[in-house]
């Protein structure tokens, strides 16, 4: 018994964190065509191969009411309390899922939490979460430390594939156009409503990603002794310079990485990263 924390699979965190605080998560899915990949059917990498060679597009799908409840249940199970944090609202139905499966069960001890944000982004306050549980503090002060952590959550990211980004509604097919001829990278964050919107942009691959250290620069906001994330898509090496350059230039206390998994993958594509921190 004590409080346990569940979110979903969007929250990009590596398996050993997980394990390490017992996280579980509902799934949402991936699929080609009429084949559907259930979880631990296809890894990240098979995921943005298949996603380069086949002439299909990935669509998605979040987790049914009856998965949800599932996963609440079981932690529920033990007589725990039971905070689960689902990726935004803005961008899935997986938070409303959440409620409805809260509603069904109608337990006093379940606690559903909107993040209004996405990948390690929402990663960033399932751990703090369970954090906080481990060490032993009350429902009430986790949820109002999220609460905070939801408002100052920065989550500022570097598309790789306009396609993606044109398929999705973020740019248009023309804009699209112009930028991949001069190799123009969009940087695009999530609002206050946990929305995607435009943020800047930035010239060629390098250049994105110093402006990614240069808006954590101008943010003005304290990094010392502070959990940072970053995530990728099938780019590891641009996520390991950037643990070390955010290291080395804000004397943070924790860089955590994650990689983008196939669910969020299917509407970034390969060579996305992303920096996440609170201001």
């Amino acid at each position: 018994m004590g409080i346990k924390i569940v979110s979903d699979n969007c929250c990009d965190l590596p398996d050993e964190l997980l394990e390490q605080y017992g996280i579980n998560l509902a799934h949402l899915t991936v699929s080609f065509g009429d084949r559907v990949y259930q979880p631990g059917e296809i890894n990240n990498k098979e995921f943005y191969n298949l996603m380069e060679t086949s002439p299909l597009l990935p669509h998605t799908s979040q987790p049914s009411v009856e998965d949800i409840t599932r996963v609440y249940s079981q932690a529920l199970a033990d007589g725990s309390e039971v905070i689960a944090i689902h990726m935004s609202s803005g961008l899935s139905g997986t938070y409303q899922g959440g409620l409805l499966a809260q509603k069904t069960l109608n337990n006093p001890r379940l606690h559903v939490f909107d993040s209004l944000k996405a990948s390690v982004g929402m990663g960033l306050m399932v751990i703090e979460a369970a954090r906080l549980a481990e060490k032993g503090t009350d429902v009430k002060t986790i949820l109002q430390r999220l609460a905070e952590m939801q408002t100052r959550m920065q989550c500022i990211f570097i598309v790789g594939n306009l396609e993606c980004l044109i398929k999705g509604g973020r740019i248009s097919r023309t804009k699209g156009l112009i930028a991949d001829v001069l190799d123009i990278k969009p940087v695009l964050h999530m609002d206050e409503e946990g929305l995607i919107k435009p943020y800047d942009k930035a010239r060629g691959l390098k250049g994105a990603q110093h402006k990614l250290i240069k808006i954590m620069e101008k943010s003005d906001n304290e990094l010392a002794d502070k959990t940072v994330g970053i995530c990728h898509s099938a780019v590891p090496y641009i996520a390991h310079y950037l643990s070390n350059t955010i290291k080395d230039n804000f004397g943070v206390r924790e860089v955590i990485i994650g990689e983008i998994g196939p669910v969020i993958g299917a509407h970034v594509g390969a060579g996305t990263f992303s920096v996440f921190y609170e201001k």
